[in-house]
């Protein structure tokens, strides 16, 4: 379970990301918070920032830096999951024809039946949404198909957002299983100020909401920013 954004354009959400981590009213998690770990991937014209940490996001004073386009993530492992800096999104893999790829997710999947799909030997040492990320990866050449084939797989949800280099596109996926728990797995798309952003529920609770033009994405909803 975890919070995510993606934006394009001039707007900052670092510190909505990291009030949402501190604490969560929607969260089904009894602590209400994501502290097992974040990280961000920036593209700022020809330069990229990736940082993934292990510290909580709110109490590391590393600052998600402006850029045109920026992919943000907080954790809160589901249990049995490996934690640590290492399995803090977003992931970075290579897709097969040569992609560069930057993935976070929130939900859970079935690791062990996209293990053999993933080519994953041993999915016990990875979490779930980096087999998936791996899964991904060897299909995107056709990017909603691939997602459409990890449907299968999924637990709770598949929130997916996967940033695409070169050329800089944003993939969002919607989806969720439970509709008890909408107001905690729903994403919202925000436009406004010559900005656009995907994010989850609770980061509306710490932004200028009257900035904005935002609705509800219905689970299903595939797009790209």
């Amino acid at each position: 379970m975890c919070r995510l954004y993606a934006s394009r354009g001039p707007v900052d959400l670092c510190r909505a990301l990291k009030l949402a981590a501190r604490y969560d009213p929607y969260s089904p998690d009894p602590e209400r918070r994501h502290g097992d770990g974040w990280g961000f991937a920036v593209v700022q014209g020809p330069r990229v920032f990736y940082y993934r940490s292990s510290i909580p996001a709110w109490e590391d004073p590393t600052c998600i830096p402006a850029g045109d386009v920026v992919l943000a993530h907080a954790r809160d492992a589901s249990e049995g999951e490996p934690v640590g800096v290492l399995h803090a999104h977003p992931y970075m893999v290579h897709a097969d024809d040569g992609r560069t790829l930057f993935v976070a997710h929130n939900g859970s999947v079935d690791k062990r039946a996209l293990a053999p799909l993933a080519g994953v030997s041993s999915p016990e040492l990875h979490t779930d949404s980096f087999v998936l990320t791996l899964f991904l990866a060897r299909r995107w050449h056709a990017p909603e198909r691939a997602i459409e084939e990890a449907l299968k797989y999924v637990k709770s949800a598949l929130n997916l957002v996967v940033l695409e280099l070169p050329g800089v596109r944003v993939h969002v996926h919607a989806y969720y299983k439970d509709s008890q728990n909408r107001k905690y797995y729903a994403l919202y798309l925000a436009r406004g100020g010559g900005a656009v952003a995907v994010m989850s529920s609770t980061l509306l609770r710490h932004i200028d909401a009257d900035r904005f033009e935002i609705r509800e994405l219905e689970s299903g909803t595939y797009l790209v920013l």
